[in-house]
């Protein structure tokens, strides 16, 4: 008995030793996260791993994007393409001077056009024999890899400063901005997959609205790069219909072309509409149409200004319709719901004709979008309406 009680009693004393020493191991950690710094450094290193995991599925996304594009160069017959990717990956475009704003649209269209253009020699460079729905596709892949590089180069920026300066807030902040850069990356690395396949995309829903009018144009003509022009009767009308070239992946100069086309028809234009994608607030449904006033585009500004310039010189009033879409869905595989928006677009657009212009007028229709395969892939542009 005396043996069973001893081993009761060493149990006892273990289980006390026990207790107390996990009561001070909890008051000195409580103790030691009260020390000036330790808190700090703790809430540093535990938002950091969470932002750095988040990193790595950008740089994840990036580097698909680049194997994609490095598979496409190779299958045009590019022995190397990695030097060329690195290149294309880290140009940029210095904005112009605006302090002083006098000409700054002009300046901004020569530096944006300048970059496209060097992009696209380079291609021409890289794979001469190129033809242009290829070349546009390399172009697309370039734009995606260079600003999936921004995303992720600026954002591990960020990340090694703050842990360099011990910075709770600017962790903070990177933890509120980072998961919609990740959203965005996938989307980016989602569409340059769609944009290689030749498939339209959410954001070809102007031309799409454009093409079922620009189909039964008799005379047709190309009023700037890349972008064509038709003239089509309705119902006593005459409609100047411009859109993208199809089906490479482009948006054109939609801008240049419309005040081109009211040149050239000395200023006799009664309307002008312009058609595109919009995003979506949350809540909104996708497809849904909205009808509005002003140029409907996404565009840094130069060609965006050139139709209200034109319109201000000629007092043309501009109509909008637009379709609205997620970032996502707008730079992706065009979804059913967009598809059977296009339709409806179209009779919004019929019905604004109808309504605010009378027969004899001359009306300008734009379908403003990317073009990438809608050619090929949109049986629906066939069909008359």
């Amino acid at each position: 008995m005396s043996l069973i009680a001893l081993a009761q009693t060493s149990l006892n004393q273990a289980s006390s030793l026990y207790y107390i020493l996990t009561y001070v191991l909890f008051f000195v950690l409580l103790f030691l996260l009260y020390l000036p710094g330790v808190n700090t450094r703790l809430t540093v290193t535990m938002l950091a791993r969470g932002i750095e995991g988040q990193l790595s599925m950008i740089e994840r996304y990036l580097n698909e994007s680049k194997s994609k594009m490095e598979q496409l160069l190779k299958e045009r017959g590019v022995q190397d393409p990695k030097p060329f990717i690195e290149r294309v990956s880290e140009m940029f475009i210095i904005d112009p001077v605006n302090v002083e704003p006098t000409d700054i649209i002009s300046r901004m269209k020569l530096l944006l056009r300048s970059g496209e253009d060097k992009i696209r020699d380079l291609i021409t460079l890289m794979v001469p024999n190129i033809d242009n729905v290829n070349r546009s596709k390399l172009e697309v892949s370039a734009e995606v890899v260079n600003s999936l590089n921004l995303i992720y180069k600026v954002v591990r920026h960020y990340l090694i400063l703050a842990k360099k300066l011990n910075s709770v807030v600017l962790l903070y902040q990177l933890q509120f901005v980072v998961p919609q850069l990740v959203k965005i990356s996938e989307a980016y690395s989602k569409a340059m997959s769609t944009f290689i396949r030749g498939i339209p995309v959410g954001d070809s829903l102007g031309p799409l609205v454009a093409a079922y009018l620009f189909m039964n144009a008799d005379k047709k003509w190309n009023p700037s790069r890349d972008t064509v022009a038709g003239e089509v009767e309705f119902e006593g009308r005459r409609l100047v219909v411009i859109k993208a070239e199809g089906p490479m992946a482009t948006v054109g100069r939609p801008g240049e072309a419309v005040e081109n086309a009211v040149e050239e028809y000395k200023g006799k234009v009664t309307r002008i509409i312009t058609i595109d994608a919009a995003l979506k607030l949350e809540g909104e449904n996708t497809g849904a149409i909205a009808e509005g006033t002003g140029v409907a585009m996404g565009d840094p500004g130069p060609e965006k200004i050139s139709i209200e310039r034109v319109a201000v010189r000629y007092n043309i009033p501009i109509d909008a319709v637009i379709v609205k879409m997620s970032m996502e869905e707008a730079i992706t595989e065009m979804r059913k719901e967009i598809y059977q928006a296009a339709p409806k677009a179209l009779e919004l657009v019929k019905k604004i004709i109808l309504e605010r212009t009378k027969p004899g007028d001359i009306v300008v229709v734009v379908g403003v979008g990317n073009t990438a395969g809608w050619l090929n892939k949109c049986p629906l542009i066939n069909n008359k309406l």
